[in-house]
């Protein structure tokens, strides 16, 4: 829920754009493949949730992971050829080597997650719509923009420095959640070094790269040593804990960094090779195990993980059988590719002529590249008003905000959301969007 109260629309813009030029300078941006850095655009109108809220969120992005995390490991040991093919075949080389040693060699499958919801126009609690699993990025970007928000309200409020700072205490940090876990990681397998050294690993020219050293200045500022590498220049044994923000088929078979992608029982490597969880075919099978409790058995699913599987919206491997469902229902249903990201290999049946629609839907049917495709229920989400601060100025316009919310398998784990805004019901960062500050309503209350 968005509440401005304590703001005019105009004191607003500016709360947003003295916020902006904070998380721009503090590395909310993305480098573009010509080398330009881009300022991500910031939402000046807050998204402010309950406790509650946020709480019910995390739980239902860590159920989702751990069945799924379940179902993939008895689906590649018991299930049918379609889901060996689904879950496996997109991979190849170094990263199909590598993903082959998931279930048997690495000590958790999944040490951070991000699950991304949307909250549905008619109500209701947020729907999930897709696992992230192997690059679960945007903790910065998140702090950044949640963060510099609460500074630039509280000047703008005439508050103290120690109010300000206490706001941002009681908001939280994703940066801290995620340094938490990977030292709980790392002191799980066996390490004792109280602040142990972190290697953050990208591919040369990363589009994030301004959030990842962000995340590397807030380990060092918490002590630890910490860098931004590069797969040809990390060196596995240099460091106690390495955080993978690259994928294997990115990473050359003769860069240091692919022996511990090769060997994840030996490093303390966040994620492992694990393309496989994010496969939309995997949460198309999840989603059938609302109605299929054999299925459900299979993969030895709790009650928690259960309910989970019944809220997310009706998602199956698309084939044949659907084709005359899906055409008939253009507007109801989504079909995306299965292993694909950044929002490509998307097409929303109620954004489309309908000749045009039943091409995609039955060229799709047949098409096995990347896994096939998954045929989901589409999930109209809300267009609200906002106030989009650029480098050009501010906007006023109607977006699309998703939310997008952290997670684990190991005890200690992340648990926060973050909130991303598009004009596009496609929300994606790369893709043109921008960020919403996340700030709960307790802390906002204190602006009032």
């Amino acid at each position: 829920m968005t509440r401005n109260d304590p703001f005019g629309p105009e004191r607003l813009a500016r709360v947003g754009a003295d916020a902006a030029r904070l998380a721009w300078d503090g590395g909310m941006t993305v480098r573009k493949p010509d080398g330009a850095v881009v300022p991500i655009p910031l939402v000046a109108e807050p998204e402010v949730y309950t406790r509650a809220e946020l709480a019910w969120v995390a739980e239902e992005s860590g159920a989702i992971l751990s069945g799924a995390v379940k179902l993939a490991r008895a689906l590649l040991e018991r299930g049918e050829a379609r889901d060996l093919e689904a879950l496996t075949g997109p991979f190849e080389g170094l990263e199909a080597e590598a993903m082959s040693r998931l279930f048997a060699e690495a000590p958790c499958p999944a040490v951070v997650s991000r699950v991304d919801f949307l909250v549905p126009r008619d109500g209701g609690h947020p729907r999930a719509l897709e696992l992230n699993a192997t690059i679960p990025a945007m903790p910065a970007y998140a702090d950044l923009a949640a963060h510099s928000w609460l500074r630039a309200a509280a000047r703008e409020r005439g508050m103290t420095p120690r109010q300000e700072r206490d706001l941002v205490a009681r908001c939280g940090s994703h940066m801290e959640a995620l340094r938490e876990t990977l030292v709980a990681f790392y002191r799980s397998r066996g390490g004792t070094r109280e602040r142990p050294s972190v290697g953050i690993v990208a591919r040369p020219g990363d589009a994030q790269i301004g959030e990842l050293r962000r995340l590397a200045e807030h380990f060092r500022q918490m002590g630890h040593a910490c860098e931004n590498l590069e797969p040809m220049d990390a060196q596995p044994d240099r460091y106690d804990v390495l955080y993978r923000h690259v994928w294997a088929h990115r990473t050359p078979r003769e860069a240091p960094f692919a022996r511990a992608l090769l060997a994840p029982a030996r490093w303390v490597l966040a994620n492992p090779v694990n393309g496989l969880l994010e496969a939309k075919a995997l949460f198309a099978r999840l989603s059938e195990c609302a109605e299929d409790g054999a299925l459900a058995d299979l993969a030895g699913l709790d009650e928690r993980e259960r309910g989970a599987a019944r809220r997310l919206p009706f998602t199956r491997m698309h084939s044949e059988a659907l084709v005359d469902r899906l055409r008939e229902e253009r507007d109801r249903f989504v079909l995306k590719r299965s292993w694909d990201y950044g929002g490509k290999s998307v097409y929303l049946g109620a954004e489309m002529e309908p000749a045009s629609w039943e091409r995609a839907v039955v060229e799709a049917a047949g098409d096995r590249r990347g896994g096939g495709f998954v045929a989901q229920e589409r999930i109209f989400a809300a267009r609200r008003p906002a106030t989009r601060i650029s480098p050009e100025g501010a906007t006023r316009g109607e977006l699309y905000r998703d939310v997008s919310t952290y997670s684990g398998l190991l005890p200690v784990h992340p648990g926060g959301s973050v909130v991303r805004a598009a004009v596009s019901p496609i929300v994606n960062i790369l893709g043109g969007g921008g960020l919403a500050p996340v700030v709960p309503d307790d802390v906002y209350a204190s602006l009032l």
